[in-house]
């Protein structure tokens, strides 16, 4: 049995996953996906809450199949929130040392990809990053990706969807995610396109990628595709409390390496 996590965004999504009771074969880092069906699945939109919901979340899931044997844990490593993406590969990181479980991660943007019907030409993931940015990715049918993932401003994410439409012809070309909502102005009225309303994977999506994963860790890098706010603005927030920017660099590195706090004395 495998369990899969999901914490990118504000909808939390936890899935089992297994031939019944029965463990699954695994040899190579690679779980054998012949059987395989979702046993359990919990979704729940709860933003700014998920620290408190996913470990008795997750824990109820599995003291639910406790006659199964958990081997493995796969992860949605990002892009995402900074938050929720650490979130997630902690508690998964924490269950796979405690059990010595082998773990996998998972990218964001393909499983949302998935959530478009058939029939597009091209399909344009954007996810919110922060105020005016987001995060895209281009992919063709099936969810071959057709660009690398990237942060970067919404007005550059409707050029390239206004200019997919061009090589995929009108109506072909649909855009979903999180950053449609988050920046309607620089979505809206892009001659061509389709808005979809998916916002986070299905279970379906879930499993299929976790079955196809390479179960080598932990641990697992997390994708950011850029750095965190208190990175980007820590001359100024280093000035706030009194530090030059060296002592403020200073903290954040010690923070990175030794997991405490970037402003504890």
């Amino acid at each position: 049995m495998i369990l899969v996590l999901n914490t990118a965004e504000e909808t939390m999504q936890i899935l089992l996953a297994g031939p019944g009771d029965a463990p699954a074969r695994f040899s190579g880092g690679l779980f054998d996906p012949s059987g395989f069906d979702i046993l359990e699945f919990h979704e729940e939109r709860c933003p700014g809450r998920m620290n408190e919901l996913l470990a008795p979340a997750a824990m109820e899931l599995l003291d639910r199949r406790s006659g199964a044997t958990l081997q493995g844990v796969a992860c949605v490593r990002g892009p995402g929130s900074f938050t929720g993406v650490r979130l997630g590969l902690a508690f998964a990181t924490g269950l796979c040392l405690a059990r010595t479980l082998p773990m996998a991660g998972l990218d964001h943007l393909p499983l949302l990809a998935l959530r478009a019907p058939r029939g597009y030409g091209e399909v344009h993931v954007v996810t919110h990053s922060r105020t005016g940015q987001v995060y895209h990715q281009a992919f063709g049918p099936g969810a071959l990706p057709y660009s690398t993932p990237e942060d970067m401003d919404a007005a550059r994410a409707r050029h390239l969807a206004a200019h997919a439409v061009s090589r995929s012809g009108k109506g072909r070309v649909a855009l979903l995610g999180t950053g449609l909502a988050r920046n309607p102005e620089a979505f809206a009225d892009i001659a061509g396109t389709v808005l979809l309303e998916q916002q986070a994977p299905t279970p379906q999506a879930l499993l299929r990628a976790a079955l196809a994963a390479r179960y080598d860790g932990p641990p697992v890098d997390a994708l950011y595709l850029r750095g965190s706010d208190a990175e980007e603005n820590l001359a100024t927030i280093g000035a706030q409390r009194g530090l030059t920017p060296l002592q403020a660099q200073s903290r954040l590195d010690k923070a990175q390496r030794d997991g405490t706090p970037v402003w504890s004395a």
